[in-house]
């Protein structure tokens, strides 16, 4: 098995041992934050620190909130690492109690839900803690083992199956696909599930199916509530859980002009392709003619977002689109001026909607297209240069 070095390790490693200070690390199930955890307690001699939060005994030590007996179990390890902290009620205050007392223990906590132990941290932690977000492998980590030919020729199985670590490891296109059902339809909304007390798990899952149709497309929240049979409120408060549970994430409209321009509708993606292509049950790959600009579209902007907030890069980003339907992807805003990109899977010009868009924006640059042949620089660091 291929093993992928993650591109926050050193950023992690930079804040580790800061006096008084938890490192929280968050990211979807199955992403590997369990296994980058244990290679942080290898790399600094503490193998025996992992502590399952999920189990009995560890929950109920911080649950006692007695930093007498916390200390007394979690001692003589240079790093512990709490996995699956949202597990014990009150981790926070639980952490805060323990900081406080032994403020030179190094502690990395770990969750799978934002809403949940971010919840739980944010008050009694304020100021008190450094937050790292750990996705799906991205093209950046992918490129520091294989080469950029290799790359290149995978990037279509990659926009079709996504980057899920086991599915990297995968033997071959059936069973990723296999292991892709198994994560779309259990793991991977588990938290949303228990922790929101959802009673109805199906609804849950046609809201997903349609926000997987229409990926690359404007969500009308009116559609997908008449297509579900809930109502507006309803789609609306799961699609924010699903975005608190790293599932999804939004993009909103640019507006200059609000009688031109398409204000209130946002644009939903996916942080995998492979996800996508698991809820629509549509696994055929770019070699059978399919229409994948979608699947483009969606693979650029996540990779953009894994590769930003891995390096701390944060910008402003929106879309644009006019009422009569001229459109730019993906605008980021920085240093004073707009950059606009649009994704086109085959070598193009940019369509239409880029020359009204320089019309309108013209102090923007000019706009960038990104195709299946130059886009390393774009999801990498070399393109925040």
């Amino acid at each position: 098995m291929i093993k992928y070095t993650r591109s926050i390790e050193p950023f992690i490693k930079k804040r580790l041992f800061e006096p008084g200070k938890i490192i929280v690390l968050y990211g979807p199930r199955q992403t590997g934050k369990t296994t980058l955890s244990k290679k942080l307690l290898r790399d600094y001699q503490s193998e025996r620190g992992y502590f399952n939060c999920e189990e009995i005994l560890p929950r109920d030590i911080l649950m006692s909130h007695d930093p007498k007996l916390m200390a007394n179990f979690f001692e003589g390890h240079k790093v512990i690492v709490l996995d699956e902290a949202q597990s014990v009620p009150d981790i926070g205050k639980a952490l805060k109690i323990l900081i406080d007392a032994y403020p030179g223990m190094n502690i990395i906590a770990t969750g799978s839900s934002s809403f949940e132990l971010a919840n739980k941290l944010n008050e009694p932690l304020t100021g008190r803690h450094y937050e790292f977000f750990l996705p799906p492998i991205s093209f950046e980590e992918i490129s520091g083992t294989l080469d950029n030919a290799e790359i290149l020729s995978t990037v279509g199985v990659r926009m079709i199956y996504g980057c899920y670590p086991e599915i990297l490891s995968s033997a071959n296109n059936d069973d990723a696909r296999m292991k892709l059902e198994t994560l779309a339809s259990s793991y991977l909304y588990r938290d949303v599930l228990q922790m929101n007390h959802i009673k109805n798990p199906e609804t849950l899952s046609k809201i997903l199916r349609a926000l997987a149709h229409q990926v690359g497309g404007g969500v009308s929240y009116n559609e997908i509530a008449k297509a579900v049979q809930i109502d507006r409120k309803t789609v609306m408060s799961y699609v924010d859980l699903l975005e608190q549970a790293f599932i999804i994430f939004r993009l909103s409209p640019l507006t200059k002009n609000p009688r031109d321009e398409i204000k209130r509708q946002s644009k939903i993606y996916f942080y995998d392709n492979g996800i996508i292509n698991a809820l629509t049950q549509n696994f055929a790959g770019v070699e059978t003619g399919r229409n994948v600009g979608g699947l483009w579209e969606n693979l650029m902007i996540s990779e953009r977002r894994k590769m930003k907030l891995a390096h701390g890069a944060y910008r402003n980003v929106y879309y644009w689109r006019t009422h009569t339907g001229q459109e730019v992807d993906l605008i980021e805003e920085y240093d004073g001026k707009y950059h606009p990109y649009e994704f086109k899977w085959q070598k193009t010009q940019p369509a239409k909607g880029a020359a009204a868009f320089e019309r309108n924006y013209d102090d923007a640059e000019a706009i960038s297209v990104i195709n299946r042949y130059n886009f390393l620089d774009f999801v990498t660091a070399r393109g925040l240069e």
